[in-house]
């Protein structure tokens, strides 16, 4: 192969192993990274009865709810079990999902449950009959035994709760449990314990949890999440306790001395934010660039209400923002063809000598101002934009219900592969209306265009979306600056020749 293609090739390889790499990147530091535990002391020498024992494989979990009261409350539909005073049902109604996990049902461990590290009141506290009264948006479960009494009162907000615990002749210290992390689809995030500890988000890897974790110190919120959605509580938090248990599952809980905001739902942004829960949306490593390119996304859906326009939006101001660049791009491949006969001249006298070969052809380019880079340079600055949407589209809620013709999700793939076959054919037009003078690198980015629809297919359709859109503008920006601005420029010229 002629030595003047190798600057194409790496070019291109170049692209490939930039996307390859950060591809692996992302998924080392989900699966092999060390999964940094919250830099906090661990309560070894605390005397166990302080602490919360769950009772599992005890008579608990035979102890099913029986008496059980429905109520919905603005964006969620609950239900509350008398026996324990304890939610056994939290659906999020705009998403038709119910966030009380098969492990919760399992084990008979539901969220509300109280416990004060002494088994025989957890016993009483969680398991025997409470009355309930609701006033308003306010459900209040009450239980006493004469000697000892506990109240947990509920109150639905605009998108999440308030919970007030009120105890009598009970240990000064009591827990509120979280339950276990909601099931999903996680594609890459992480499933499992959350804290925001002194100004920190600590993601817990459960199978770093050995039996039991206590985390103590200046806590902001603590919880359970998933890909898409939380449960927990946000407030003044001294202590965590987190539990393995089996199904490779956790079951968390809070210590509840003050008044707490319990939120159970999606991970969507406009309801987090109100309550100070935004950063339990999971940014990636990238999250100097995938953040605000998500608020900004988010910005333009508040006002456009549809994901759809939100994308096409983005990619229109990425393409204006890139078209100094194109033009420039656009010029380079003009004087490259220009250059097509000379450099036909320079390989037939100097097919002997392919260092002489090279050395010539680099001149021509000197000469003409011929730049190999530019033509590549924009699809390399846009590959940072690329990743921080691919994971703003793989963590954005909302996107689970944003649908488009016959598309029902823009968070999964296109069922029936249509996008990204129409992906590919918007990369070959783009051959078409701006050709490389070279066949060979012609041909390779052909090739490159039908492995890219194959590696597009399975992405999430926002994405694909993205970058057919992209590809469009591309199109329609290459024929502006080849049809209109560049042959505008040469007709001027010839008239001053001819004057």
């Amino acid at each position: 192969m002629e030595k003047d293609h190798i600057d194409f090739k790496r070019l291109f390889i170049l692209m490939l192993v930039i996307t390859l790499f950060m591809f692996a990147f992302e998924l080392y530091t989900y699966y092999f990274s060390p999964k940094e535990n919250p830099t906090t002391q661990v309560k070894k020498e605390t005397p166990q009865t302080t602490l919360p024992q769950l009772m599992l494989g005890s008579t608990r979990e035979s102890q099913k709810p029986v008496n059980v009261q429905s109520f919905d409350l603005g964006q969620y539909s609950i239900s509350v079990a008398l026996e324990g005073g304890k939610l056994v049902r939290i659906v999020d109604k705009k998403y038709s999902y119910d966030l009380i996990t098969d492990t919760e049902r399992k084990l008979n461990a539901y969220p509300l449950e109280i416990y004060t590290g002494n088994p025989d009141i957890d016993q009483k506290l969680n398991f025997s009959p409470y009355t309930l009264t609701k006033d308003g948006n306010t459900i209040t479960m009450t239980y006493s035994d004469g000697n000892i009494s506990l109240t947990k009162e509920l109150t639905y907000e605009k998108g999440y709760f308030r919970l007030r615990v009120v105890s009598k002749n009970l240990p000064s210290t009591l827990y509120v449990l979280v339950g276990s992390h909601p099931k999903g689809d996680e594609f890459y995030t992480h499933s499992g314990p959350i804290v925001s500890i002194q100004d920190r988000i600590e993601r817990i890897d459960i199978g770093n949890i050995k039996g039991r974790e206590v985390i103590t110190g200046d806590i902001r919120f603590a919880g359970e999440e998933s890909r898409y959605y939380f449960k927990g509580f946000v407030g003044k938090i001294s202590s965590v306790v987190i539990y393995r248990v089996e199904d490779n599952s956790t079951l968390t809980l809070v210590e509840a001395n003050s008044p707490l905001i319990f939120y159970a739902g999606a991970k969507e942004y406009s309801r987090l934010k109100q309550i100070g829960l935004s950063d339990v949306i999971d940014y990636g490593t990238l999250k100097l660039l995938v953040k605000p390119l998500f608020i900004f996304m988010y910005w333009i859906y508040e006002h456009l209400h549809s994901w759809v326009f939100s994308i096409l939006a983005l990619t229109l101001i990425v393409r204006l923002f890139m078209f100094p660049l194109t033009y420039k791009s656009s010029l380079s491949m003009m004087k490259l063809s220009e250059l097509a006969p000379k450099m036909q001249e320079i390989k037939e006298r100097y097919k002997d000598d392919p260092v002489k070969m090279q050395e010539e052809i680099m001149k021509l380019y000197s000469q003409v101002g011929f730049n190999p880079m530019s033509g590549c340079l924009p699809m390399i600055l846009q590959i940072p934009v690329f990743f921080a949407l691919y994971k703003v589209l793989t963590i954005t809620a909302d996107l689970q219900l944003a649908s488009m013709l016959w598309i029902p999700s823009l968070a999964q793939k296109d069922p029936y592969y249509i996008l990204p076959i129409l992906m590919g054919f918007t990369m070959i037009a783009q051959q078409f209306i701006s050709p490389n003078p070279d066949k060979a690198q012609n041909f390779m980015m052909y090739v490159s265009s039908i492995a890219f629809t194959f590696l597009f297919a399975n992405f999430p359709a926002g994405l694909v979306l993205y970058w057919t859109f992209n590809n469009i503008l591309n199109i329609f920006q290459s024929y502006l600056i080849k049809e209109v601005i560049l042959k505008d420029k040469k007709e001027k010229k010839s008239k001053k020749k001819v004057k």
